[in-house]
């Protein structure tokens, strides 16, 4: 019987797939160049940065971390260790590792649903339902286990199935490494495990040779297994603990079994969309669960006990977690990420054969012709549900994560030599935003950073920082420092999901004033940019005493001969937003005018003189400057 199921394995996997194959990585790569793009759009979590810590020395300090500091297994981090040795410890490659971990769990899908099913759409199918799945995809690029977790389920899936087809001691053997490995990687993959044993007992109705083989499996997991058994009960020990004092611990990160939990996850693992996907999962139980269903498959492949075997990871793994919630700490999203493969399974073949659900007489239309009907079926229904599916991806992203990197990479490129950083209840001393003001922010700038006003050194460009933008202390500080440096950009937000603001504040360029007439105190000038169309200034002003009169200011442009060539009056435009008069500006505070000069189309390249006047608008007579002259030249420009 074994010789059997071999040969009849045999011929199923090697049977004609005509271009299957190809298409199946066409569907690999484009998820691949999707995945890897989508790195850009993804910003670390907290637990993230601790892969990177546990793994920062040795193999023995990554290992010795997890049994000592932690209550993870070891295998992931000894394997993420080992990748950054190659590749290096940057965020992009750490993502790419977990990219490349899930590729080959959807080229493993592809034969299961190939071999499980009986031929290779219902593979491609599954694969291109995991491709478009936003919980894959999230977890395709976290930083942590999950990416390892959810190939060795299927690779223990896979080995699962391979044995009780088979029936050999052989295949029971490497089915037994696979359950070890996976205890080696997660704890809480011993949910798939549990529905292993449901399947085993209520569906495959086991002899007395597959329960010898399943103890002989079982046995050699728990052998294998046996060398980190003591850390793990020692890990158990020091979590009890933790929990005892109320420190974080695994019930901080856990949450109960609600309605709410459990309509969450169903959210999760279907792009907000779940009533498309259970019309799928419906007529995939229609297809292959009710009798007399109009499948022809080949000889190795029993499509009714493959797709309830599917449908018990996908829908069975949680329900066991969220049950034995309800007793012990066990449940969290990202704890039963491995669900979402054996969905992806069950959802392909429900959409492979959705297209022999309209054909209602299949002994009477078995033609070419309505079989190719029911593949095209079959592909729009595919092509329909990926359509929705990555029209409610975004919807389903991380939106409470600070992005760190852009925000800080954006101080980077706007910071001159020297700028100061004040860095004002940025959480600095927490060990994630460490990693990432190491990793994102120049050298020089975090080297240099201070942490207090009362350090703050004197320097015309300020770089204020703060993750609390609304805390009394923080708007204290940033008053204080704005009346000598007003406010001139900014990046970031606050907002319900994150807060995390950097702000740029400037003093004036002079540390001394020019005076036109008795108090219009100008302090210096700013050449933004210089281009053929326009010049953009920032002309400063601060006054001791109020004006009696509105004055108008002039920004000119002067050739060689002192000719004018271009010009800008008016009043102080604050920002290009607000106007002020000259006599409503309040003593003490700072005005800074924007003013573009707009040049002449044919206004030859070369310098010219940037000066600037002030006067009085209804008879041009202008104010003088301590020296007795009328124009106060700023600055020479070169026009290119």
């Amino acid at each position: 019987m074994a010789s059997a199921n071999l040969a009849c394995w045999r011929f199923n996997s090697s049977g004609a797939t005509s271009i299957a194959w190809l298409w199946g990585l066409v569907i690999l790569f484009l998820t691949a160049a999707f995945y890897i793009h989508s790195i850009h759009t993804t910003h670390m979590r907290e637990d993230e940065e601790i892969a990177y810590r546990s793994t920062q020395y040795d193999l023995a300090y990554a290992v010795r971390f997890q049994a000592e500091r932690d209550v993870h297994a070891p295998l992931w981090f000894a394997s993420f260790w080992l990748w950054q040795q190659f590749m290096g410890d940057s965020e992009f490659m750490g993502r790419v590792y977990s990219i490349f971990l899930s590729m080959i769990t959807m080229a493993l899908v592809y034969q299961m649903g190939k071999r499980w099913f009986g031929a290779p759409r219902y593979g491609l199918f599954a694969m291109a339902v995991l491709g478009v799945n936003a919980y894959f995809l999230i977890y395709s690029l976290e930083i942590r286990p999950y990416a390892m977790v959810m190939l060795a389920a299927a690779v223990s899936m896979w080995r699962f199935w391979r044995w009780l087809r088979l029936k050999t001691w052989r295949a029971a053997l490497w089915y037994g490494v696979s359950l070890a490995v996976m205890l080696y990687i997660h704890y809480f993959l011993i949910f798939l495990i549990a529905v292993q044993v449901v399947y085993f007992c209520m569906v495959q109705r086991p002899t007395a040779k597959t329960i010898r083989q399943s103890v002989g499996a079982g046995v050699l997991m728990l052998a294998l297994w046996l060398p980190w058994l003591p850390i793990f009960i020692k890990q158990i020990q020091t979590l009890q603990q933790i929990e005892a004092t109320g420190s974080i611990g695994i019930a901080n990160t856990t949450e109960p079994t609600t309605l709410a939990a459990i309509v969450e996850l169903a959210n999760a693992v279907t792009n907000g969309q779940p009533g498309l996907y259970a019309l799928t999962l419906l007529a995939g139980s229609l297809a292959f669960l009710r009798r007399g269903a109009p499948l022809n498959i080949s000889c190795s492949a029993r499509p009714r006990s493959a797709y309830i075997l599917a449908l018990l990871w996908g829908i069975g793994v949680p329900a066991i977690a969220f049950i034995l919630n309800l007793f012990a700490s066990v449940y969290t999203q990202r704890y039963v990420t491995y669900l979402v493969v054996g969905l992806a399974l069950a959802l392909g073949a429900g959409l492979a054969v959705c297209g022999k659900l309209l054909n209602r007489h299949p002994a009477k239309n078995a033609g070419h012709g309505d079989a190719r009907f029911a593949k095209n079926i079959s592909v729009i229904a595919l092509l329909g549900f990926a359509a929705v599916s990555l029209w409610a991806l975004p919807s389903q992203l991380p939106r409470d994560r600070i992005p760190y990197r852009d925000l800080l990479r954006s101080l980077s490129a706007a910071a001159r030599p020297g700028d100061a950083v004040f860095f004002d209840h940025a959480d600095t001393d927490d060990n994630f935003a460490q990693w990432q003001y190491r990793h994102y922010l120049l050298s020089e700038l975090w080297a240099n950073a201070v942490f207090s006003p009362e350090a703050v050194p004197e320097a015309r460009r300020i770089w204020h920082v703060t993750a609390h933008l609304f805390d009394p202390d923080v708007i204290k500080n940033f008053a204080a420092l704005e009346a000598t440096h007003p406010r001139q950009t900014g990046f970031g937000e606050c907002n319900r999901d994150w807060c995390y603001v950097i702000q740029l504040m400037e003093a004036p360029p002079w540390t001394e004033p020019v005076v036109f007439g008795e108090n219009m105190a100008f302090w210096g000038v700013d050449v933004d940019s210089v281009s053929r169309e326009a010049l953009q200034t920032r002309l400063w002003w601060r006054v001791e005493q109020r004006p009696d009169l509105d004055y108008s200011i002039s920004l000119q442009l002067l050739d060689s001969s002192g000719a004018l060539v271009a010009q800008r009056d008016g009043p102080i435009n604050q920002f290009g937003v607000r106007v002020f008069e000259t006599s409503q500006l309040e003593p003490g505070q700072i005005y800074i005018d924007h003013r573009t000069l707009a040049l002449p189309a044919d206004l030859s390249a070369g310098e010219y003189a940037l000066a600037l006047v002030v006067y009085q608008s209804w008879d041009g007579v202008r104010l003088r400057l301590p020296d007795g002259r009328d124009q106060l030249i700023l600055d020479f420009i070169t026009i290119p």
